[in-house]
């Protein structure tokens, strides 16, 4: 698909902030409703060649930075209801990973990285 025939990369992330699209799937929920304009694409990162988190408005408040702290991170991981790293990223494929952490929290938050069950249960023990 032709990039040309959609807004740009700035206003698909603004439209995204207006209707409040925080992930995937609700970007792709919306992008099936009639309502949702053509000049927007279905899947921004096949058109643009960005990362979703680069679209999908951020569950922070605004002027935060792309990702919350690692702390708040651990926060929110530990209610997303998973406990190993396929069980994260099997969230992230299907778009229920909020766009407020990384896809990949260990290479993001490496020098406070402790371990996926340190991350996703608070555990010290090793999961994989």
């Amino acid at each position: 698909m032709s990039q040309q025939k959609y807004v740009s990369l700035e206003e698909a992330a603004l439209y995204a902030r207006k209707q409040k699209l925080s992930s995937i799937k609700e970007w792709l929920e919306a992008s099936e409703n009639a309502e949702f304009p053509d000049s927007m694409p279905k899947r921004p990162p096949n058109v643009y060649g960005c990362k979703w988190s680069e679209v999908l408005a951020p569950k922070t408040a605004p002027g935060c930075g792309r990702f919350v702290e690692f702390t708040k991170a651990c926060e929110i991981a530990r209610t997303l209801g998973v406990q190993t790293m396929s069980q994260y990223r099997e969230l992230s494929k299907e778009g229920g990973r909020p766009s407020n952490l990384p896809s990949n929290p260990n290479l993001h938050y490496k020098d406070e990285w402790q371990g996926w069950a340190h991350f996703l249960t608070g555990r010290e023990d090793t999961i994989k």
